[in-house]
């Protein structure tokens, strides 16, 4: 009886385990649906004109990727040392290098504003970081919103 008991037991264990629902794998956003996205949130937050977005968005993201190559070579480096088998000195150096890109993806920043103020008028330009800026808010928001989910904000 003991054995029979715990045989059903361990059958029922087995049911309810298979039973529970399985978490289903999120969505990823590939860099494509992210880029384009983006860029019909930024064009329609920002009232851009068919002729300005095809002029400002090229420059747009070739600033973008040349701050994620920089921010990908040092984050790199920081990923090659294991967290627990750092010194003091590889810790600095570390840190120096992360303040180097910061410097680095403002000067491009500061570089590639000049060439957008010849495409985009000032206000336009300003309606465009700020729609960058509510873009990524509201990326992160919904990611929680969803269950972690990535999904862009409606334009």
């Amino acid at each position: 009886m003991k054995r029979y008991l715990t045989t059903l037991l361990v059958c029922l264990m087995c049911i309810a385990a298979s039973a529970q629902e399985q978490k289903p794998q999120r969505p990823r956003m590939t860099h494509e649906e992210y880029q384009t996205k983006q860029k019909e949130f930024i064009t329609s937050h920002a009232e851009l004109t068919e002729e300005e977005s095809a002029a400002f968005f090229p420059l747009y993201f070739e600033l973008q990727a040349k701050k994620h190559e920089a921010n990908r070579r040092v984050w790199k480096q920081v990923r090659a040392v294991p967290s627990h088998e750092r010194t003091e000195e590889e810790c600095n150096k570390m840190i120096d290098a992360m303040a180097d890109v910061k410097i680095e993806c403002a000067t491009l920043e500061k570089e590639y504003l000049t060439k957008f103020k010849a495409i985009l008028p000032a206000k336009k330009l300003m309606r465009v970081q700020m729609a960058e800026e509510r873009y990524q808010r509201e990326l992160l928001r919904g990611m929680q919103h969803r269950g972690k989910r990535q999904q862009a904000p409606k334009p």
